[in-house]
């Protein structure tokens, strides 16, 4: 068993090599009909009943990663998904040169939820020789093999997952949207989503289980998620369907069709999928939003002035900012740097009033603007602005400790971090329709940056005692 601590090497050197075969051509043995060393999925519930069947060399497991140390290879575990037939044996044959041994394992139902993990049941069990296993049903799953070659499980184990693909993104929050899978194959399937509404610069990802990993072992410390013992295989396809890759991205705003298809392939697991997105019907719904008035620019569209209001993540046609507000001083809105298209009001307005054509606050202060043109109602209201995570004591959202006190002038707000930990900051909105991260920002080198549709940002490392200082009226902070 000492020879597999050099296969994750050796099984990338021979995926370059045969990159440059010739195919078949001139006398030498067709790529797909090389077996070389390594671990593969075979049996009569697969495509190939063993390692002489043709094209078998498609079943050979790829090198594993660890989602809990940054997607890195981790010696010893390997990862291959397969298309099994439900009923029907199957096993794990390692071959080395020309000797070939049979693992399996004695599977036991596991049922997996949480945070850190899918919601889903699993089977897993002790790898042992000479040993087929069985699922229960057709299916795509996913199988991951660990050799424990560091001690960090409780044994050399084998992990069989059902794979039924969904995305998980700005068409639903983040959530899970299962897609509609084409009739079992053993070789290829297709995923398909229709009428997947995402905004201009979008992202998704494709996810199985409801979650983004799953956990190997329960050797590591259950109140510690970042136990090095943990051994986290992702469950989620990024860009390049790379396993925990960066989301996708989408350029326009509108519906789409998305696609995602399956085929048994030799090689890293992004090498068995690719993807489509068909834009179906643009949105035509505005992506930006504009505030002008006596306080925002004096009226002149070409002053730097002029408030960009800020996207709301994944949520087409609406918009937020937070300013200070003068109660004497009119304002009013545009989704252009123009006097062509701009409002006042809406269909359903709140916390402000209209009079000679603009809205006025009812006095002096720092406010809310959020701005919906899908359900057409436009709410101001007082600044409301919280942290969150590790620092704040949680995780739950408009924690009273964690929100920003108004500065005595009444136009900064302010914040003692009560921890150590990672600073995550957003604004609050009663008319707010998705979670608290859609409105975050943070603070770097002295400004404040809004995540907009944009992922997530960089860490801001903060310690006890420190006081946070945000400016929205020139969108500074101080972080001190």
């Amino acid at each position: 068993m000492k020879k597999l601590s050099s296969f994750l090497c050796g099984l990338a050197v021979l995926g370059m090599m045969f990159t440059s075969c010739d195919g078949g051509q001139g006398g030498k043995t067709p790529i797909e009909n090389i077996v070389e060393d390594g671990f593969y999925v075979v049996g009569e519930a697969s495509a190939f009943a063993s390692l002489e069947a043709e094209g078998s060399a498609a079943a050979i497991m790829a090198a594993g990663t660890n989602e809990n140390a940054a997607n890195a290879a981790r010696e010893g575990m390997y990862e291959k998904y397969i298309a099994l037939e439900g009923g029907k044996p199957f096993q794990l044959v390692l071959k080395e040169g020309d000797v070939e041994t049979v693992y399996g394992a004695e599977l036991a139902e596991v049922a997996l939820s949480g945070f850190e993990q899918p919601e889903i049941t699993v089977q897993r069990g002790k790898m042992v020789e000479n040993t087929t296993m069985q699922v229960p049903a057709d299916g795509l799953y996913h199988i991951v093999l660990d050799l424990n070659l560091d001690g960090s499980l409780e044994d050399k184990l084998i992990l069989v997952a059902p794979v039924e693909w969904g995305v998980r993104g700005g068409m639903n929050g983040w959530g899970f949207t299962a897609g509609e899978r084409s009739e079992f194959n053993k070789t290829t399937m297709t995923y398909t989503w229709e009428g997947q509404a995402l905004a201009a610069y979008g992202e998704f990802k494709f996810a199985y289980g409801a979650g983004w990993k799953i956990e190997l072992n329960a050797l590591a410390d259950a109140t510690d998620a970042n136990d090095a013992r943990y051994i986290k295989a992702n469950t989620n396809l990024g860009a390049n369907c790379l396993p925990g890759g960066e989301n996708i991205k989408v350029t326009d705003a509108g519906t789409y069709t998305i696609t995602l298809t399956y085929t048994l392939a030799q090689g890293a697991i992004a090498s068995s999928y690719k993807f489509e997105t068909t834009l179906t019907a643009k949105d035509e719904t505005p992506t930006e939003m504009y505030m002008i008035g006596a306080d925002f620019g004096n009226w002149d569209w070409a002053s730097a002035g002029v408030v960009s209001l800020n996207q709301v993540n994944g949520k087409s046609g609406e918009f937020w900012t937070i300013k200070y507000f003068t109660a004497a001083n009119g304002f009013k809105f545009c989704p252009k740097k123009e006097w062509n298209g701009d409002f006042t009001n809406l269909g359903e307005d709140a916390g402000f009033t209209v009079a000679d054509g603009n809205c006025f606050v009812p006095a002096d202060g720092l406010y809310m603007v959020y701005v919906n043109l899908a359900d057409n109602k436009l709410t101001i209201e007082p600044a409301a602005v919280y942290g969150i995570g590790d620092c704040f004591g949680g995780w739950d959202a408009k924690m009273e400790a964690a929100k920003f006190a108004v500065s005595e002038d009444g136009k900064a707000l302010t914040m003692t971090v009560p921890a150590d930990g990672n600073l995550r900051i957003y604004a609050e909105s009663t008319a707010a329709t998705s979670d608290w991260w859609t409105r975050e920002f943070n603070v770097f080198e002295g400004k404040i940056e809004y995540r907009g549709n944009g992922g997530d940002q960089a860490a801001v490392a903060v310690t006890a005692g420190q006081v946070v200082t945000l400016n929205f009226a020139d969108n500074t902070g101080s972080i001190q």
